[in-house]
């Protein structure tokens, strides 16, 4: 390893034990990735009892890692096994919350208010996560074809436009998360470093977050591949359960209809199903202003800013005219 490597690597890990402190919370949301086996190996002396894992369907990816952290780090493991139609349960309280009908977000977040639910219920009320690890240090494959300006680009825009389910969800719930990796000095520290001590090949295998994986070599899993939350616990396959809860014929009926009316576009029957529910929970009086100076075409809704590609109503990509 080169020695400005390592001293980087150092530098990291000095990070981000001081931003889990001497205090975290007493429970992690635990898929068993790196992010959140890193975590639960800095906190598991420092008063971190429990984890959290939710998994959907039959032995999603995250089962057997979950499992191993927990057991490694002496935690109490609560683990919620559950099916599509138990895990629906959470689709107002995601969409309500969240303001929004993209199927990427209200799957991943689907399995967010589910674990903090768990949590919750049990009277952990205190929650550690590991979001923002992705989106400082290069986990995400889109990424990794990037030459060092177009990486650095990209990497300021995610450090600087950073914003997770998980903090809304838990105050809904009742539960305060906290997310080490977030902490204003890893933020500041990952923007320095360059794209080389982010992403790399080992064995043939491209691995982002290279740079974490070096700083803890005690985590047994630090090679595991980055799977994003409705992989890991199985929540992707509601693509598929909504394509055969609505049938083809209800879709393009539903999918006209809306667009006639509503002048929203729709893209599949998950797309519709949650949009139903988000016309259950807002009606016609959503808090999102509609038709306005700046709106998605797709959906009418006010985009974020000028600034961005993404809907984050109803998930529309891209949103402008590629230059």
């Amino acid at each position: 390893m080169e020695e400005e490597l390592r001293e980087a690597a150092e530098t990291l890990r000095g990070l981000v034990s001081d931003a889990v402190g001497p205090h975290p919370a007493e429970t992690i949301l635990l898929s068993g990735g790196l992010d959140t086996s890193i975590l639960a190996e800095v906190a598991r002396s420092r008063g971190l009892t429990a984890g959290v894992t939710v998994l959907v369907g039959d032995h999603p990816p995250d089962e057997e890692h979950a499992i191993a952290v927990a057991e490694r780090c002496g935690l109490t493991h609560h683990v919620v096994r559950t099916d599509f139609p138990g895990l629906l349960r959470e689709a107002p309280l995601v969409v309500r919350t969240m303001q929004t009908f993209d199927p990427m977000e209200v799957r991943n977040s689907l399995v967010v208010s589910r674990g903090l639910r768990e949590a919750a219920e049990r009277g952990l009320t205190q929650v550690l996560t590991g979001d923002a690890a992705d989106e400082l240090f290069g986990g995400y494959s889109f990424l990794w074809g990037k030459d060092e300006e177009e990486f650095r680009r990209a990497s300021e825009r995610m450090a600087h436009g950073m914003s997770f389910s998980s903090f809304p969800l838990g105050r809904s719930l009742g539960v305060r998360v906290q997310a080490p990796f977030m902490d204003p000095a890893i933020v500041r520290f990952s923007l320095t470093l360059p794209r080389s001590s982010k992403v790399r090949t080992v064995d043939g295998t491209t691995h982002g977050k290279y740079l974490l994986r070096l700083a803890f070599p005690e985590v047994p899993n630090r090679w595991r591949r980055k799977d994003p939350i409705e992989v890991g616990s199985g929540s992707a396959a509601l693509r598929s359960f909504f394509e055969r809860e609505i049938s083809p014929h209800e879709f393009e009926r539903e999918r006209a209809r809306v667009l006639q009316e509503d002048g929203v576009r729709l893209r599949d029957p998950e797309h519709l199903a949650y949009y139903r529910v988000f016309r259950q929970e807002f009606g016609d009086g959503a808090p999102i202003a509609r038709n306005g100076d700046d709106p998605c075409p797709a959906c009418g809704y006010q985009l974020v800013s000028r600034e961005t590609d993404f809907c984050r109503v109803c998930g529309e990509w891209p949103v402008r005219p590629r230059s």
